[in-house]
């Protein structure tokens, strides 16, 4: 009898391990491939296209209605004014909020699992971006006001970019002199700005991320990349700003992607990103200068300096909160290192696990397990 003939010859059997990966490689999985983020891309692009369809479709129909004497809202008319009413502010906000079906529909068709691109969990972990909201609004008003009156105090230009430190300065904080139709802009801000905050971190720091890093094998470039390409994207995207302006823009995109990394998931970042828009917004419509605010261009260097370091300060106590809850950090899957899996009642070979992953993922690092372990019921 052979070696393999004897009864104490062990049959093949699984064996698996777990290849963790951090937010930003999150896409290297079992599924990857060189050509999948290509899907995603192709998504992204299909999408695009499609809203330019609708666009065009659109003013098509504007046309052949005022040839016959309907009256419909003709989109080469629109003026900046328009941009602050409720119904502009509600059109902007509901157009960037779709950065995140895109997103997820673009992440489904890379990775076969949308849920990654809000976080390392597959999905999104709700304590963490409501409590989130929370820490993050507790700071960012005392410290925005705060320093407003600081700096009006040292005789300073005080405008937090918000358009309404013009309207402080004149005539203090009280009283307040709001647009005419405040109450609809306040109800729009508060139903879509957290759309639109969420669908551009879902677009800029998920998906865009998650892209780039997928692309990349060594671990700290998967981070360091994304995190300055999608910086200077999200700052570009705003359009024409001064040097100032775009540095504060530029180091808010860096701070969501370096909370997205620490945190395994987008709920902290989108957390920042919600009540820094709800707070900007809420004193432009206190003050009438919502206008202004959506069309700001330049700020002073010293209104640039006091928001990048209000920023700062608050995502360092948000991660620091966040980091208490404990997060899952990393995203782990099956590896099957055997060819041949036996049926449980060792009658023969079984289909092969489909979930074999690719070696190309075999070289993220492996996270400290009690740093990524799951906090509060949550599980990776």
């Amino acid at each position: 009898m052979t070696d393999a003939m004897t009864p104490d010859a062990a049959p093949p059997s699984m064996r698996t391990t777990h290849a963790p990966r951090e937010y930003p490689q999150a896409l290297r999985g079992p599924w990857h491939r060189w050509w999948r983020p290509l899907l995603g891309v192709g998504v992204i692009a299909a999408g695009t296209v499609l809203l330019f369809g609708a666009m065009l479709v659109y003013a098509l129909v504007v046309v052949v209605a005022q040839s016959l004497g309907v009256q419909l809202p003709d989109p080469s008319s629109v003026t900046d004014a328009w941009f602050a009413s409720p119904a502009g502010l509600l059109v902007t906000n509901l157009g960037l909020a779709l950065g995140i079906p895109l997103a997820l529909v673009a992440t489904w068709a890379q990775a076969k699992r949308a849920g990654l691109v809000s976080s390392v969990a597959g999905r999104v972990r709700w304590r963490l971006l409501l409590g989130g909201l929370g820490v993050a609004l507790l700071l960012l008003v005392p410290l925005t006001l705060g320093s407003d009156l600081l700096l009006t105090q040292l005789g300073l230009p005080a405008d937090d970019g918000s358009g309404a430190g013009s309207g402080a300065d004149e005539s203090g904080w009280w009283p307040l002199t709001p647009a005419s139709d405040w109450l609809a802009l306040a109800v729009v801000i508060l139903l879509t700005t957290p759309l639109q905050a969420a669908g551009e971190e879902y677009f800029f720091r998920g998906w865009l991320s998650q892209w780039i890093g997928s692309w990349l094998r060594w671990r700290w470039l998967a981070v360091v990349v994304p995190a300055v390409v999608t910086g200077l994207l999200f700052a570009l995207a705003h359009g024409t700003q001064n040097p100032w302006l775009f540095a504060d823009r530029l180091v808010f995109g860096l701070i969501a992607s370096l909370l997205a990394w620490r945190t395994g998931g987008l709920e902290c970042a989108v957390a920042l990103h919600v009540a820094n828009n709800l707070l900007a917004f809420g004193l432009a419509i206190a003050y009438d200068t919502l206008e202004d605010s959506l069309l700001i261009t330049e700020v002073a260097p010293v209104d640039g300096a006091v928001s990048i370091g209000v920023t700062v300060v608050t995502a360092a106590a948000l991660l620091w909160w966040a980091r208490r809850r404990r997060p899952a950090l990393v995203v782990t899957d099956p590896v099957v290192t055997d060819s041949v899996v036996m049926d449980p009642a060792g009658m023969g070979p079984a289909a092969m696990n489909p979930a074999v992953m690719d070696p190309a993922v075999t070289d993220s690092p492996v996270m400290n397990p009690a740093a990524a372990g799951p906090a509060e019921g949550e599980t990776a």
